[in-house]
Formats: C-alpha cells, structure tokens, sequence
C-alpha cells in the first residue's frame, strides 16, 4: 500500500517551451471496486502541472476543470501538458490523461501565485468580520471517534475519518420539520467529517485536494430509507463525470494545523434522472490537530481556513458495472 504524496507523482519524458509529457501509474491502493478514485487520478494531471509551472512567476493551481470521458484503470498513464495562454496575473493550461491510446481526463487548469497580500491591499473576508465562513464541522479533532469507511473503498489501512453526527442529525430534523411548513429553497443533505491520512510519513499537497474533495457520502446514501431514491445505495458506484476544484489558499506548514488531517464539509442538493445525477459542493479546510489528538484552545476555529472548493456532478449506477470496465480496461492495457 502506498501512501497517498507518493503514488501522486509523475516524471517528465519530454518537454517543449509550451508543452511536455509526463507519465505517471495508477496505483491500486486508492482504487474504488475497480477503479481508480477520480479525484485522485485528476491529482496526477494536477501533479504535472505543478510540476511544469514550476520554474515560473505561477506556481500555484487556482482553478481546475475536469471532464471525466472514460473510465480509468490501475496502471501506467500519461499526461500531456500544454499551454494555451500565459498572462499578467494567470497561466492557462490544457491538460490530458491518456491511457492505452485514449483521453480518459481532459482538463483546463489556471496558474497563478497565492501568496498572501501583505501591503495593506487585501480584499478578502477572514474572521473576525461576520460575513467570513467559518470551519462548519461542530467538534475539534482531540473529541473525533474514527467511523468505518465504505467497503468499496479499498484504501482503509491508509485513510480515516470522523463522521460529523450533529450535521446528520440535522438532515434528520429538516426532514421533520419539512413535512409540516411550506419549504422555501432547502433540501438535499448536509455530510462532514475530519479526515486524515494514516502514514506518518504521508502529507496533504495541492494534487491531493481533488481526491479530499471526492471523499464524502454522496447524496442517495445519506437518505432515509423513507425515500425511493435511497434504496439500494450501498451496492452501487458514484462515478464523477466532472469536476472542478477552485484553490482557496496554500497549504498550511505552521503548529496551528495539522500536517495529515482536512476537514470535509459537503451539500448536495439535487438528485435528477437519467442516471441518478446529484451534484456535491465539498469544501477542504486546515485542522488544528489529527484525530485524537490536540485540545481544545479558545478561538481554535477561527484559526482554520478554507484550502479548496470541489464542486462535482456524478451519477449512480450498478456496482457490477464498475469491476466490468476495471476489467475490460485492464484486457485493453494489456494490448
């Protein structure tokens, strides 16, 4: 099992002023079923970008677009990397990740520098104003009991989480309340968690954010069994069909956060035919300390800040169908 910093990396195999190669491998230890997690695959195209970007003014991933066209597969890859315009303020990239001779990720990638503004000039909302969001998880990480992940989720010895159970119980209470007041907006679900790698040698980098911003519940599994749409959720496979990732800050290095530990907020609010369409907006902030560990300091939370934004579209299918192209993928490679 590799830890998650280790399998995110690619080498370079040719390079040009405005383009280069990398390859990279899907590594089977951050697979779900049969397939590599999306987010994770989309951290190898996000790896070699940073790379490329990295002897220049912006090195720093702002905004991501995915589209997920096929299915990937555990094994080599290749990234091809070009750009497409280099300005002022952002870089813009085109990015490509190939497998067996075909595009399973095309991506568009902005570039620019997230050094915070010291001069006085800022425009951004923090604490203690009352407009700035604040960390949405109820409970600091030293209180954390680690839960069970799905079985599917083959990467169990190398992740875990604490499940955020007052966000859950407060989907329970909106549904009461639902039934007997006019509902003006509202619904979906609200999910969140603290979640951390296991290995001490591992670290959150900018190209794993997509994969933390791919870890929650998706909307039909965090329904009542009240509601058609839940049932038979825990045998089915959520694949992303796109993703963005909007890069709200660097990550932290400073005894005020932990060096392995996110915390994940989610809300979903639609679930639409074909296919179970349902959109997640995960948000990935710092941590003051791992699970478990830490105590609980005044103003703690107004320490944490928002990473990134993940925003997805995924639908829900048969289980069956993910171990079917796994190993249809896997014949294919192999020629």
């Amino acid at each position: 099992m590799i830890p998650l910093a280790r399998a995110l990396y690619v080498s370079e195999t040719s390079r040009c002023a405005e383009s280069a190669t990398y390859a990279t491998e899907l590594n089977d230890s951050w697979v779900i079923g049969s397939i590599p997690q999306g987010g994770y695959t989309l951290g190898q195209i996000i790896e070699a970008c940073t790379r490329f970007q990295s002897e220049t003014v912006h090195k720093d991933p702002i905004h991501v677009t995915a589209h997920f066209l096929r299915a990937t597969n555990v094994g080599p890859a290749e990234v091809r990397v070009s750009v497409q315009k280099i300005g002022k303020n952002f870089t813009n990239l085109s990015a490509d990740l190939t497998q067996a001779g075909l595009i399973r990720l095309t991506s568009h990638l902005i570039f620019g520098d997230l050094t915070p503004v010291s001069d006085g000039t800022s425009r951004s909302l923090a604490a203690p104003s009352p407009y700035a969001r604040r960390l949405p998880l109820h409970n600091h990480p030293s209180a954390a009991v680690r839960d069970r992940m799905r079985h599917v989720w083959r990467f169990h010895s190398l992740l875990s989480w604490s499940i955020d159970h007052t966000i859950l119980a407060c989907n329970a209470m909106r549904s009461q309340t639902r039934a007997h007041t006019e509902i003006i907006g509202g619904g979906g679900a609200e999910w969140g968690a603290w979640c951390e790698l296991n290995r001490t040698e591992d670290e959150i980098k900018p190209s794993s954010m997509p994969f933390f911003g791919d870890m929650f519940l998706n909307l039909p599994s965090l329904l009542p069994d009240s509601e058609p749409a839940s049932h038979g959720t825990s045998d089915c496979w959520f694949p992303t069909v796109t993703m963005t990732v909007e890069f709200k800050a660097r990550i932290p290095s400073s005894q005020d956060h932990a060096s392995r530990t996110v915390g994940l907020y989610s809300e979903s609010r639609f679930l639409t035919d074909p296919h179970g369409r349902h959109n997640a907006h995960v948000e990935v902030w710092t941590a003051p300390s791992a699970i478990g560990q830490g105590k609980l300091e005044t103003g703690w939370r107004d320490k944490q800040y928002c990473i990134a934004v993940v925003d997805q579209m995924a639908v829900t299918v048969p289980m069956d169908l993910n171990h079917r192209q796994g190993s249809r993928n896997k014949v294919k490679t192999k020629l």
